[in-house]
């Protein structure tokens, strides 16, 4: 066993958690549901459009867990991004920028055709400051927070090229919320803040089936359920004025002069539950080992069916939504020892995905593009970055478009666990 892997390993995890738990999205649409749904997969996949069907001997599939019986490496995987948008309204533009970890997992074989994993990835982000004015009124809004997900996956080869898997989810997190609101020729402000700590568990099964064809090509399709789960909301919250103060240092500063909390108990609210939707996902991929793939793959969503009773917004509504991604890589030559780019793989995909939100009447789409290099390293598995370009939204109807480019760095360390040596 590895000891500068364990210790790397550690000292990644022990650094992970808190980053978490950081801002990690600058997004007005983060503003509905709970928040920017994030991709839940590895950087690989990520760079080709977020296809979850490809499963590797010497990586996690974080997407389907019946792909982990093809592990025959334990595999630590992290990801980092940085994110840059420009958000576009019919009167302003403005550009965000924000970074955070995407994932930790380590999977490892447990016997032949059986495979285990853990780990923990970002299930969505909360960050948005939005100002709105109407008539002799001025509302700001301002949230933060994430809802992550620890789970723990396993998958067994059952019969030649099928393999059966499965996932616990365990949901934690914390979203808060603050709302301004201000009247022309008024002297104080009211200000309400809301905080909602989430948990709750949920699962997934998969199915992944691969066979060789003739001239050495071989078929790839992968099957990902989820069925509805629920998120136990524990809430709170409070309703503040505020004024102006003079200070001889900073000038005038907004200032609390009165906060009360509100009773929740009384109106049902304090604990309240989230639905979380329905999930399947399906995909098919043709390609030859070593040298290349190509793969579709199909995500329906029942979102029609989440609620939230602890916050009501107007204008909007939510409604089934998929994804539709397309992608794949190429190796020039894995085995080559004159030319170190022909054994870079090359990676590419293509996204496009209907968010199942509609503001006034306005269904919020987005189309993303990718490209990446997994870049061989001594000493581990591989470096990979990807970048991404993408755009949500629409300026239609007084709403806002988004324009993002990330650029994802991926790593995978390797290692062989769990066999006898020969010789000591």
């Amino acid at each position: 066993m590895n000891k500068q892997l364990i210790t790397l390993i550690i000292a990644l995890l022990t650094t992970t958690y808190a980053a978490f738990a950081q801002k990690t999205t600058e997004s007005p649409y983060s503003f509905y549901g709970i928040g920017e749904r994030n991709f839940g997969g590895i950087a690989e996949e990520s760079a080709m459009g977020g296809l979850g069907i490809y499963a590797d001997s010497t990586r996690v599939n974080i997407q389907n867990p019946a792909a982990l019986s093809q592990l025959k490496f334990t595999a630590f995987s992290a990801g980092f991004t940085m994110q840059r948008k420009n958000i576009v309204t019919n009167n302003t533009k403005l550009n965000t920028q924000s970074s955070s970890f995407n994932y930790f997992t380590l999977g490892f074989p447990i016997v032949e055709k059986l495979g285990v994993s853990f780990g923990l990835v970002p299930y969505s982000s909360v960050g948005y400051k939005i100002k709105n004015t109407k008539s002799n009124r001025v509302y700001q809004y301002e949230g933060n927070g994430n809802v992550n997900q620890f789970f723990l996956s396993t998958g067994y080869q059952i019969y030649g090229g099928l393999s059966l898997g499965a996932s616990f989810r365990y949901h934690f997190g914390t979203i808060d919320m603050t709302d301004l609101y201000q009247q022309n020729n008024i002297e104080f402000y009211t200000q309400e803040f809301s905080k909602s700590r989430l948990t709750g568990g949920a699962f997934n099964i998969g199915l992944y089936y691969e066979e060789t064809l003739k001239h050495r090509l071989r078929l790839y399709t992968s099957l990902v359920y989820t069925p509805q789960s629920t998120l136990s909301s524990e809430n709170q919250r409070n309703i503040s004025t505020l004024s102006y103060v003079a200070s001889s240092r900073s000038g005038a500063q907004l200032t609390v002069r009165e906060t009360r909390a509100l009773d929740l108990e009384a109106t049902g609210l304090k604990n309240t539950k989230l639905t979380l939707p329905t999930q399947i996902e399906v995909g098919f991929g043709l390609g030859e080992h070593q040298k290349w793939f190509a793969g579709l793959e199909y995500t329906y969503i029942n979102n029609s069916k989440f609620s939230n009773p602890f916050l009501t917004t107007t204008d909007v509504s939510y409604k089934d939504s998929y994804k539709l991604a397309v992608g794949g890589f190429w190796i020039p030559n894995y085995h080559s020892f004159s030319s170190y780019w022909h054994r870079v793989t090359y990676r590419v995909g293509l996204r496009y995905e209907n968010t199942g939100i509609v503001l006034n009447g306005q269904n919020i789409n987005y189309f993303g593009t990718s490209f990446g290099l997994s870049l061989p390293v001594k000493g581990f598995s591989n470096l990979t970055l990807v970048a991404e370009y993408g755009k949500r939204g629409t300026t239609t109807a007084n709403l806002i478009k988004e324009n993002e480019f990330n650029l994802r760095i991926g790593f995978t360390l390797n290692d062989k666990w769990f066999q006898r040596t020969k010789y000591q």
